[in-house]
């Protein structure tokens, strides 16, 4: 399995990026990937330069217009069942991984 180091940004409490971040192990580890996560509240954080050298993506949690250098994912689909996933999970799919 190849790794993913995952920023996952959004104003979500703890226990909502938890039930947030098992949902996504278990879509990636059908397509053999093994994401490593980390969460940022961004409410309480908005500047994310500190995380990107050790993440490879940020996965936006909500409507913020987050900048970063890492490619940044709408994670929406992960959020609300009736959106579609399938393009969050091809672009995730596509990201180039550092290491």
């Amino acid at each position: 399995m190849k790794e993913l180091r995952i920023l996952m940004a959004g104003g979500l409490t703890q226990d909502k990026f938890e039930k947030k971040i098992k949902e996504l192990e278990e879509i990636l580890k059908k397509e053999n990937i093994t994401p490593v996560i980390t969460t940022v509240n961004t409410y309480e954080q908005k500047d994310l330069s500190s995380f990107e050298e050790s993440n490879d993506m940020v996965l936006a949690m909500g409507t913020l217009n987050i900048e970063s250098e890492l490619p940044v994912i709408n994670g929406m689909g992960l959020m609300y069942g009736w959106m579609d996933r399938n393009k969050m999970i091809e672009e995730i799919l596509n990201i180039e991984i550092k290491n």
